[in-house]
């Protein structure tokens, strides 16, 4: 890395825009009383204010790691490439989201709960479900320039561009007139090659042409149009939560209060260790301690949050209408059934997986143990007696 990019004042504004837009959602809603609705001016307000905060946050992240000197020792230590790195802000921003979600969800509960299961309700679920509604649509495009990144690095492997941090290096070992002459030699087309290979190393972006909405970048990146028609699972969930979570909260449970909604905030309790599991393998610390216990840690969370939770809030409600379990679920009106199967049954699918992950994992450690106790026994000479 080199000198020139060091750059903290984008850093300190980053995290700037974050702080003041969170500080300005939270005095919006200061002169509320607990059951006040919000409107959709509001609404609007938080929304606004959550684009804000998280695309600041993400910014500063990506500002912290690649402009910064403590950055850039923690890149350099761990070998990151640009994609790892918008991998890593992308997996913190996620759990920062995930952690709002459980302490608001956390404070209804407590409010609405107890005083009824049924209509209680507290500002603070609408509200952050439209403050958080923004992460949804932003994470999408978040994902899309790791993606990009990732694209880049194969692009620049493909067109068989050198680092610059090489030449680089070469040019500040010939001094002022080995660069003078470097660059009467290059031309135009050296010129064309370096800003490609700049564009192919920084954080992707529009202005540089390694981003776009519909056609197809410049330098041949897939566009954000492509990009999700290529995953459609992960877009319909991300739109599932972000907006029609939204409307079911805001608009059409009727009369209904917050005590369910605030279980559904809780279920991002998983959501940290999954991200940190992330973190650690981009890190290449697959092998360490900390990645099997903060893996263990996750599967016991995201069965008790996502898997165990669901059935429990469905028990809790037959307990409350006094009616058996299978009655009371089948009473419900279609479209909660319909939301509780789209919410449940991915989380089934993605438990599966971990548990299959997990299962993996234990079984390599416990071959990589036995070979290794196969190996001292036989380098262990047998004594005769």
């Amino acid at each position: 890395m080199v000198e020139e990019k060091l750059n903290t004042r984008g850093c300190v504004f980053s995290l700037l825009y974050s702080v003041g837009s969170f500080a300005l959602a939270c005095a919006s809603l200061s002169t509320l009383d607990p059951s006040d609705r919000i409107t959709v001016q509001k609404g609007a307000l938080l929304i606004s204010l959550g684009f804000v905060y998280f695309v600041a946050l993400t910014e500063f992240l990506n500002q912290l790691l690649l402009r910064t000197t403590i950055g850039h020792s923690f890149v350099k230590r761990y070998r990151l490439r640009v994609s790892d790195v918008l991998d890593i802000t992308n997996k913190v921003v996620s759990a920062v989201q995930a952690a709002f979600s459980c302490i608001a969800g956390l404070f209804v509960c407590r409010w609405s709960c107890p005083r009824n299961f049924l209509h209680a309700s507290h500002f603070l679920s609408e509200s952050y479900a439209w403050f958080a509604a923004s992460y949804f649509f932003y994470d999408l495009w978040s994902m899309y320039k790791i993606y990009a990144a990732e694209a880049a690095l194969k692009l620049k492997v493909k067109l068989g561009l050198q680092s610059s941090a090489a030449g680089e290096n070469n040019n500040q070992g010939g001094g002022r007139n080995g660069t003078a002459k470097g660059d009467d030699a290059a031309g135009n087309g050296g010129m064309e090659k370096v800003a490609t290979l700049q564009a192919l190393e920084d954080i992707p972006s529009v202005a540089q042409g390694t981003l776009s909405f519909v056609a197809p970048c410049k330098l041949g990146i897939p566009s954000f149009a492509k990009y999700l028609a290529s995953h459609p699972l992960m877009v319909f969930h991300h739109l599932f939560i972000g907006s029609y979570g939204l409307v079911v909260i805001s608009y059409l449970r009727g009369g209904l209060g917050d005590c369910v909604f605030s279980f559904m905030f809780m279920m991002e309790l998983s959501t940290p260790f999954v991200s940190f599991r992330s973190i650690l393998s981009v890190m290449g610390l697959k092998q360490s301690k900390l990645y099997v216990i903060n893996g263990l840690v996750m599967l016991v969370t995201f069965f008790w949050c996502r898997v165990f939770l669901m059935p429990y809030v469905c028990y809790y409600y037959s307990q409350v209408v006094n009616k058996p379990f299978l009655e009371a679920v089948w009473n419900l009106p279609w479209g909660c059934k319909v939301s509780i199967l789209a919410l449940f049954l991915p989380q089934l699918y993605w438990f599966r997986l971990m548990v299959r992950g997990a299962m993996k994992v234990c079984t390599t450690t416990t071959q990589v143990v036995m070979g290794k106790v196969g190996k001292n026994r036989e380098s262990t000479p047998i004594r005769l007696r």
